[in-house]
């Protein structure tokens, strides 16, 4: 039987863009990252104090990127950053609307572009929780590295969403972090024992659990694990086709831990809808 924690997320549901309260100085960011124990030349620091942005797909990041190649409809790549996935996506000749909390990331991002791929890349600025597509208009909607900024009821809300605003046969991509990692290692025993007890959402904290150099200071974290992505797809009535752990191989080694520092999901629209 899984016990809900209501209560917990009252003083807290709101959009990532609120929560995820935080302060960046751009010298000490620029020095975190430049630091040799944190430094990964895949990491490019955001100006919104949101991490960083990776220049490198894993496996459900290409597999939404294959999937574009044969899509006829617009597809979303949202919390794009500096926009490495939406030039990938861009690459197989589809429309992609892009979103990102930051219009100064959005216009590198624009400037980047070629005239002709600048026609088929429609910028979204603002809190993808905001954001409206029409029902059945997109054919895919990716979501990496950012519904750990999320409370349980914000991830329930958006995934639904993403089943609106998905065309039959549509799919969505979504990767979040685990509590299985070298940086979050102090919360696992916590986790553990809320996920033996039942709890919806065993991994969301507003305990500082995250070692961030200092830097970062956010209201809460969400860790999640494959298990409970799946769950949130299929009570939106997503078909699951894939949904698994992922390694972090090129991670500094001590952000690392057992080679689930991430987890991925696939869903598809029925086609029968």
């Amino acid at each position: 039987m899984i016990r809900k924690l209501s209560s917990q997320f009252r003083p807290t549901v709101r959009s990532f863009l609120q929560a995820a309260t935080a302060t960046r100085n751009v010298s000490s960011m620029d020095e975190f990252y430049s630091n040799p124990k944190n430094s990964n030349p895949h990491f490019k620091a955001t100006l919104n104090a949101h991490g960083h942005m990776l220049d490198v797909l894993d496996e459900y990041g290409e597999a939404f990127v294959a999937f574009a190649r044969n899509t006829t409809k617009p597809v979303a790549d949202l919390g794009v950053a500096f926009g490495f996935t939406t030039k990938e996506i861009l690459k197989t000749g589809a429309t992609v609307y892009a979103n990102d909390l930051s219009e100064d990331m959005l216009k590198e991002l624009n400037d980047s572009l070629t005239e002709e791929e600048r026609l088929r890349c429609i910028l979204k600025p603002g809190n993808a929780l905001e954001l409206d597509f029409e029902p059945g208009s997109l054919s895919g909607v990716l979501a990496l590295r950012w519904f750990h900024f999320l409370t349980g009821p914000e991830i329930r809300e958006v995934v639904h969403k993403f089943f609106t605003w998905l065309e039959p046969g549509g799919k969505v991509v979504i990767t979040c972090s685990t509590p299985y990692s070298g940086r979050a290692r102090s919360f696992i025993p916590e986790y553990e024992e809320r996920k033996a007890a039942g709890e919806e959402w065993p991994g969301f904290t507003t305990k500082q659990i995250q070692e961030v150099g200092g830097l970062l200071k956010r209201e809460s974290f969400h860790k999640m694990e494959p298990v409970i992505l799946e769950r949130e797809l299929k009570l939106a009535g997503f078909d699951v086709e894939k949904a698994g752990f992922l390694t972090r191989s090129y991670y500094p080694a001590h952000w690392q831990l057992d080679g689930r520092e991430y987890c991925g999901v696939i869903g598809v629209k029925p086609k029968n809808l």
